[in-house]
């Protein structure tokens, strides 16, 4: 016995130095937090894409930037308190993780609105000076600071920068220090598009991380060449619009050797090679027409640009031609694309701004099924009110798009913008909308402002402010901020409302509540999820609920109704035990300690040894209930309160089937409370006892008659039984 116990210790001895040298030798650990913040209080207008801004950097920063989804918190539209929550829970990851890297990097990205001393975070201000001390006390060795909003540029305060010695890219170094960077300087507004779906800076940033950027070809992505790239981009794309030119600025004060790369181009799934034959203006747009990246491309040096697998549309646009193809990107390869895999398109006639362009128009308007058209701008020509039988995708025509107060056609309407309402049979397109929208079988739109409606299919491609309604299916591919109804199906990427569906709810995350006849998904949420069947979500934080039969969260920290539960965090257990009623007792417990729940079967010993016998002449029970449990290192209290539901025969009848047999079978309901205490001597395994108190009454009393009751107690006109247990649990946790 002394060997065994011996080599053991020398066992657990060799393993524990093993892992605490692999430990140090992990290199650098990276942390963040991503906020998208749309509101801004009642002065501000409402953003459109601050939310899918911080979706898609934590999307970036996960798949090329080594931020894992376990050291990364995304906040959308959050309170100040959420803001410092966060701050304090990725601060306890990095004091708790910190003997296994040498060196800890902080992110923190930030969109939405601001003002000259502030963060706008829907009615609360958190001013800057609190900011960049909440940051500095988060315990890691680099702080990256990323701010793109209206006046940023007060938070670094040094217009244009400074910078301090080159910083680290050696792992085996040490390195401490700050970089701040703002979509703009301290008395300028930073801008978002809506052709583009994002802010100019982000975009930039993103496009940049994803390759872009990379001017040294060694398909990585340092701060400094990041940094360099968005202020070009953003600088560039800004110059002409109506809130003036946009100047990113940064202050930069890390200390060491090299270069700090923040994305690594090899590490994606997936990745495009612009070859050395590409020269111009290159635009990259997903299946569904959203941009994906767009780039300058001057020399012969190829670029690598690191994007998911899937489908995609290229445009070069020179001097002389432009260029146009299709290709698909698959898992683990490298595609190249070449200007021989493109086709020349013909060029689109457009007019300089302030041109009369009135006689061209009318003279192309003759034949149009449409009343009174203007030409707005280069792109845009508005038809107050646009009528077809067939199809009033009348911008062929014009050779521009399509700007309409009202939109109707028996089978199908295709304009990009409505202002008003838009009406089909069949099929609805529109690019933006403005108010109604409604088609017996099919709806699609960029943006929604208002009401979609549709007997079969609703889909938005970005966001929607407003209402969905479907016969059958929605789908939505940004965030919605409003309720979705459908007969089967709900989608979404990001939900602040609620959902509502006949079958089945999906969503990535939302705030609000999610309601379905059989099956609720999510990635996260705060609010509730209800339904008839099954709720799931990645992470239930302590201010949500989930309430169906099955209930189930990789991390919980809320609460958890239903039969069963599971979380990876929680309790999920397996009990068995005997009571000193001569009962065998079946049970699993599934929640988390602050309230899980408790399903069960009891039977009585010599009833479930004669198998061939089995319920006959006997009782047995199901009990159901709550419990809450205490934790003191490997010892644990209980305190449960269940509801017990007997089965039992009224009267033999030896002579009967088995089917008479059930049909003599009463049930009773009566009520107990338990108390237990347990020790885990080792992982996974629970030694409990416990003592049982079941409560009988005039209403149950045929629960009690075939019981084996040895101790009781009279109160007035209520009995109580007690019985000891004693049993093991195993858990999965």
């Amino acid at each position: 016995m002394k060997k065994i116990v011996l080599s053991a210790f020398i066992f657990f001895s060799a393993f524990f130095s093993w892992a605490q040298n692999s430990s140090e030798n992990s290199g650098v650990e990276r942390y963040a937090i991503f906020v998208g913040s749309n509101v801004g209080g009642e002065k501000n207008q409402r953003l459109m894409y601050a939310g899918t801004d911080a979706i898609a950097f934590q999307k970036t920063m996960s798949e090329i930037g080594g931020i894992s989804s376990a050291n990364a918190i995304l906040l959308l539209d959050p309170s100040k308190d959420d803001l410092n929550n966060a701050m304090q829970t990725i601060s306890k990851k990095i004091l708790n993780n910190g003997k296994k890297s040498k060196r800890s990097e902080f992110l923190f990205y930030y969109s939405g609105h601001s003002d000259e001393t502030s963060l706008l975070l829907g009615k609360a201000k958190y001013d800057y000076s609190s900011l960049k001390t909440a940051i500095t006390n988060v315990p890691s060795d680099i702080h990256v600071v990323i701010l793109d909003s209206c006046y940023s540029g007060n938070f670094i305060r040094t217009k244009g920068g400074m910078k301090k010695k080159p910083f680290l890219f050696d792992d085996s170094s040490v390195v401490k220090g700050h970089a701040y960077l703002s979509s703009s300087s301290s008395q300028e507004f930073s801008q978002e598009s809506d052709e583009i779906g994002s802010s100019f800076f982000t975009n930039a940033m993103l496009t940049g991380l994803r390759g872009a950027a990379d001017s040294s070809g060694d398909k990585k992505v340092t701060l400094n060449e990041l940094y360099s790239y968005a202020f070009n981009e953003t600088l560039s794309k800004t110059e002409k619009t109506s809130a003036g030119p946009q100047h990113p600025n940064y202050n930069i004060t890390l200390v060491g050797s090299g270069d700090l790369v923040l994305s690594d181009i090899s590490a994606s799934d997936s990745v495009l090679m612009l070859s050395s034959s590409i020269k111009g203006r290159v635009i990259i747009r997903s299946r569904n027409g959203n941009l994906v990246s767009e780039i300058n491309k001057v020399d012969n040096k190829p670029i690598f640009l690191a994007l998911e697998k899937g489908d995609y549309t290229a445009t070069v646009i020179t001097k002389d031609k432009t260029l146009q193809g299709t290709f698909y990107l698959k898992s683990d390869k490298v595609f190249e694309l070449t200007a021989d895999s493109l086709s020349t398109v013909s060029e689109t006639r457009n007019r300089v701004r302030g041109e009369d362009s009135s006689e061209e128009v009318n003279e192309e308007s003759e034949n149009q099924p449409s009343f009174y058209a203007k030409v707005l701008d280069d792109e845009t020509v508005y038809v107050p009110v646009d009528i077809s039988f067939v199809n009033n995708e009348i911008s062929r025509a014009f050779g521009k798009k399509i700007v309409t107060s009202v939109s109707f056609a028996l089978i199908r309407s295709n304009v990009y913008k409505v202002n008003g309402a838009m009406f089909s049979c069949i099929n609805n397109e529109a690019d933006y909308v403005n108010g109604l929208q409604s088609a017996s079988i099919f709806n699609t739109a960029g943006n929604v402002n208002g009401v979609q409606s549709s007997s079969i299919f609703n889909e938005v491609k970005e966001d929607i402010h407003g209402a969905q309604f479907a016969g059958v299916f929605n789908l939505a591919g940004g965030n919605v901020h409003g309720p979705q109804f459908a007969g089967v199906f709900n989608q979404t990427k990001t939900l602040d409302g609620a959902q509502f569906a006949g079958v089945f709810n999906q969503t990535k995350t939302f705030e609000g509540a999610q309601f379905a006849g059989v099956l609720n998904l999510a990635d996260s949420f705060k609010g509730l999820q209800m339904a008839g069947v099954c709720n799931y979500t990645k992470q239930l934080p302590h201010s949500a609920v989930q309430i169906g039969v099955i209930n189930i969260a990789e991390e919980s920290d809320g609460l958890q109704l239903g039969l069963i539960n599971y979380s990876k965090n929680g309790i999920f257990e397996f009990g068995l035990s005997f009571t000193s009623n001569s009962n065998i007792k079946f049970a699993l417990n599934s929640g988390n300690k602050h309230l899980y729940s408790i399903l069960g079967y009891s039977v009585a010993a010599d009833n479930f040894y004669d198998l061939k016998n089995f319920h006959k002449d006997k009782f047995w029970s199901v009990f159901f209930g709550l419990g809450t449990r205490v934790t003191a290192g490997p010892v644990n209290f209980d305190f449960e309160i269940l509801g017990n539901n007997t089965y039992h025969k009224e009267k033999e009848d030896s002579d009967s089937s088995i089917k008479n047999d059930f049909d003599t079978i009463k049930t009773s309901l009566f009520p107990s409370v338990k108390f237990s205490a347990g020790i885990t001597p080792v992982k996974h395994l629970q030694i409990f006892t416990a003592i049982n108190f079941a409560f009988e009454y005039e209403k149950n009393k045929d629960a009690f008659e075939h019981m084996t009751k040895r101790i009781k107690f009279n109160k007035d006109n209520c009995t109580v039984y007690p019985d000891f247990e004693m049993g093991v649990r195993y858990s999965l946790n």
